[in-house]
């Protein structure tokens, strides 16, 4: 009744992650130089990489609705969208660049993803095999970019980068706690999530299947259109000086 007494309208809150004063002077500080690495061509050659968790129940994804002509007698069990407790799930780390989606690396579910593990299973191959193959000779240039996990950040993670003359984004000037300003995180894990809900998969072994060939045939435009927003992303967050990039 009070949006008609006082004629106002209902707006349904966006859910967002917290983010302390701390946390806002700290993006606003570091967003100030991380913006500089970014723009319309220097975003072309930059690869950026993360890890995310992918269930079986983001596969086999029931509808939110279903149709009838409001005469029939509808069964229970089409009223009903369930979910499991404690789906399986695997973590899987994907990079992106202007060319393309890498391949999709799985992480082992027993192992501990050490600095070594992250380096011999992942990052050496992003950087031997998934970079140079869209860039062939220019592969030098590219700059790498990954968030502020203990393994991508650890001492012998940065060895390896140096001793194998990668260049890179320096954890001092990455704003942490930004979801809304990693790429993978505000622009692709969803819309891969979405694509999966529309793929069939039973087991961890068949969602891996799954996961390997939609990245492979992953949409150049989708990823093209998510790197040109960064820069306005960034931009927008120092604008409101480290606060949220979705409020309006």
């Amino acid at each position: 009744m009070i949006h008609q007494n006082l004629g106002l309208e209902v707006r349904k809150k966006r859910k967002l992650h917290h983010l302390t004063e701390a946390q806002k002077k700290q993006r606003y500080e570091r967003g100030k130089l991380f913006i500089s690495y970014l723009g319309p061509f220097k975003v072309r050659h930059i690869f950026t990489m993360d890890e995310t968790w992918i269930s079986l129940d983001d596969c086999n994804v029931d509808t939110d609705h279903f149709w009838t002509d409001g005469s029939a007698e509808i069964p229970e069990e089409w009223k009903k969208k369930t979910t499991k407790q404690w789906p399986k799930k695997v973590m899987i780390a994907i990079g992106i660049c202007w060319f393309g989606m890498s391949r999709a690396y799985v992480v082992n579910g027993s192992a501990k993803v050490t600095a070594q593990y992250f380096i011999d299973e992942i990052l050496s191959k992003m950087i031997h095999e998934d970079i140079p193959r869209p860039y062939g000779n220019s592969a030098k240039d590219v700059i790498f970019h990954m968030d502020s996990a203990p393994s991508h950040t650890a001492k012998l993670t940065i060895q390896y980068l140096n001793d194998h003359r990668v260049k890179y984004l320096p954890k001092e000037i990455w704003m942490a706690n930004s979801p809304d300003l990693a790429p993978l995180d505000y622009g692709i894990n969803g819309n891969l999530k979405r694509i999966l809900s529309e793929r069939k998969a039973t087991t961890i072994k068949g969602l891996i299947s799954v996961i390997k060939k939609v990245c492979e045939s992953y949409d150049i435009a989708e990823i093209r259109s998510t790197l040109s927003s960064w820069q306005g992303r960034v931009q927008t967050m120092l604008d409101r000086h480290g606060g949220h990039v979705e409020v309006k």
